[in-house]
């Protein structure tokens, strides 16, 4: 796509969050349903969960943008969420034996985010996961065997997991942010993927599935049970993002979505709002 109208799409996302906000108050075959957020396809944490409490285009980073990832925990969270978001989605697909598509989302991590969070790390003392993005995607190009993959992407996401436990994944204020930036991106991203009820762009709609399951996989940390006021926001937060499973029937649907990006706008400005209490 032409670089020109892909900044301009992202300014209209980033214009259309600022309207919605103030009014927010599968199976291997094709089409196939998308399983939901707490099937085999959810996205864990090295963290612990809260038990029994009720996840680039353009908008990949723009939450962020400005941050210092070397001592910003939002920033650097985020960041990796998408990384995060990415790869659940490839490795959804590749189980749904549709590995054409699930190898766009195995690189690009590497090619667009990776490098720019390279001092970051270096930073934080964390040694980075290069080398197992390579192996995964080297994997995944080779359509390698469901277990080879499972292996290698769990290790992976260890990995990145030990990466986090340089930010404050203690601190339930910076994770609802990183919850809201992750689900306003996805937001943006399933702008670009369904326009009118047509699927425009599969990538970007797949992507948005992604960083809406890592959202939802910190909405259960552990760090939100350590007082009864963020365990109730806890629960808001989960229930707000159970509440957009809809958006995906399928990863690769047949037909078109009648769903609208503003419901992701709508839940990222109920979220903030939710974390209001978490800030006093």
């Amino acid at each position: 796509m032409n670089p020109v109208r892909w900044k301009t799409i992202g300014v209209l996302g980033s214009a259309v969050w600022l309207v919605t906000s103030a009014l927010a108050g599968c199976s291997g075959e094709e089409g196939a349903s998308m399983k939901p957020a707490d099937s085999e396809d959810a996205v864990t944490l090295t963290q612990p969960l809260v038990e029994g409490e009720g996840t680039g285009g353009e908008g990949e980073g723009a939450a962020t943008a400005g941050a210092d990832l070397a001592t910003d925990d939002v920033g650097y969270l985020t960041h990796l969420g998408l990384i995060r978001g990415h790869l659940a989605v490839g490795y959804a697909l590749y189980k749904r034996e549709l590995p054409l598509l699930s190898e766009t989302h195995m690189k690009h991590p590497q090619e667009e985010i990776y490098a720019s969070m390279v001092p970051a790390f270096n930073a934080r003392g964390c040694d980075g996961f290069a080398n197992d993005l390579e192996s995964l995607t080297a994997a995944v190009t080779a359509r390698a065997a469901q277990e080879e993959v499972a292996a290698i992407y769990e290790g992976l996401t260890a990995n990145i997991g030990r990466c986090e436990q340089s930010a404050g994944t203690d601190d339930p204020a910076v994770l609802a942010k990183v919850i809201e930036n992750l689900l306003r991106t996805a937001g943006v991203e399933y702008q670009i993927g369904v326009i009118d009820g047509v699927i425009d762009n599969l990538h970007e709609y797949q992507d948005a599935w992604g960083f809406t399951q890592v959202a939802n996989a910190w909405a259960r940390s552990a760090a939100f049970a350590d007082s009864a006021s963020a365990a109730a926001v806890a629960a808001q937060l989960q229930d707000i993002i159970t509440g957009l499973d809809g958006l995906w029937p399928s990863l690769n649907p047949e037909g078109g979505v009648d769903e609208d990006a503003a419901r992701l706008f709508g839940a990222a400005a109920r979220v903030q709002i939710a974390a209001l209490p978490l800030r006093n």
